[in-house]
């Protein structure tokens, strides 16, 4: 009884270790997850990249618009109301004549909640953007 040879490979080793696994690429196309395609598209600066990126600045921007016009609107409006009714300039509160008191102190709180409210919005314009992109 003979005992049969191992099997020769036709190909040489040397080739053999260089070798590439090809695939079909739309076999991934297929079992994408949901955003990948719109996270490739940002990464990839693509036109369709490009444009989501414009629309979450845009609302950035207008978010920006909206606050600074009504800080200019509370600001710009306090003197205009006191050279209108210059009696209000006669109130005093604390010893403080009732417009150093407007204007100088409570200036900065309005500040600050308009930053906090600025910060929360654009969170939320943030938020939103990767939920869009994680959706589709």
């Amino acid at each position: 009884m003979e005992v049969a040879a191992p099997p020769v490979s036709p190909i040489d080793p040397a080739l053999a270790a260089r070798r590439v696994a090809v695939r079909n690429p739309r076999g991934r196309a297929a079992r994408r997850e949901p955003g990948e395609r719109a996270l490739t598209e940002l990464a990839e600066q693509t036109e369709v990249g490009e444009v989501l990126l414009r629309s979450l600045t845009r609302a950035q921007l207008m978010l920006a618009v909206r606050i600074f016009a009504v800080f200019g609107c509370l600001l710009l409006g306090l003197p205009a109301l006191f050279a209108t009714h210059p009696g209000l300039a006669d109130y005093r509160i604390l010893g403080l004549p009732l417009p150093w008191l407007l204007l100088g102190g409570a200036v900065y709180p309005m500040l600050v909640l308009l930053g906090v409210l600025y910060v929360r919005q654009s969170e939320r314009n943030e938020r939103d953007f990767v939920e869009f992109i994680e959706r589709s």
